[in-house]
């Protein structure tokens, strides 16, 4: 049996924050996939045979990625899981992984040599359909009026899941909604005075959500204005059953 992952997506997504250019140099690989910049991500799966550690970045140890027992992590995958893969380093690939049945998932360095890349098959709007989920977040998307179009509907919170925090009534929140036509695999929105728009249109204060289907998972980026302080809808989601 696999050891538990052990960096839940909302503290990776909050190290993401915190971290600088320069940060850049220790080759970090512990932030959510990106869907505002560079390429999109693409998708894997775990080609070696046996367990494949996840490997330390320079953050968690100097020097690090590299094949030494000192940058191997405990957690690991094996052959056939199914990985999103962004930066390549060297020999060495940042990928983001989410099991099913839990809010927790892992990014880390992985051996090059260990994964294959698959090409993306299509995807349907009923695709998209269903209540996505990880840790503090929940994405519905439905079927809206129109043929073609889908609405989106998001909540999520930031400290809920710490009892004393929601004790005292700390715990921030946020939320979206919006119907736009998904363009295959991606779809993207501003939340306007009137409803969705394009992102290029809406105002920098504007909520923002970029959402992107890739294999098993939902991935979302935003803007970090779609809440109170904190909350933000980024990271890996699955579809609940």
């Amino acid at each position: 049996m696999r050891p538990p992952l052990l960096a839940p997506l909302l503290l990776v997504s909050a190290l993401a924050l915190l971290a600088g250019p320069a940060r850049a140099e220790e080759n970090e690989c512990r932030r959510s996939p990106s869907l505002t910049s560079g390429a999109p991500p693409t998708f894997g799966r775990i080609s070696a045979p046996g367990r494949t550690a996840f490997v330390k970045d320079g953050l968690a140890r100097a020097g690090c990625p590299d094949p030494s027992a000192a940058c191997r992590e405990r957690a690991y995958l094996v052959s056939a899981d199914p990985v999103i893969l962004g930066e390549r380093r060297g020999a060495y690939v940042c990928a983001h992984y989410r099991g099913a049945g839990d809010d927790m998932g892992r990014t880390g360095w992985l051996p090059g040599e260990a994964v294959a890349v698959e090409p993306p098959g299509a995807v349907a709007p009923a695709d998209w359909l269903g209540t996505w989920t990880r840790a503090e977040a929940r994405i519905r998307i439905t079927q809206a009026d129109k043929p073609g179009l889908l609405t989106f509907g998001g909540d999520a919170t930031w400290g809920a899941g710490d009892p004393e925090r929601a004790r005292r009534g700390g715990v921030h929140i946020g939320e979206f909604a919006g119907t736009v036509a998904p363009q295959g695999a991606a779809a993207s929105f501003a939340v306007g005075e009137n409803g969705a728009l394009p992102v290029e249109a809406g105002d920098a204060s504007d909520c923002k959500v970029w959402l992107r289907r890739v294999g098993p998972w939902l991935v979302v980026d935003d803007n970090l204005a779609c809440g109170g302080v904190n909350v933000t809808f980024r990271g890996l989601y699955r579809r609940q059953p």
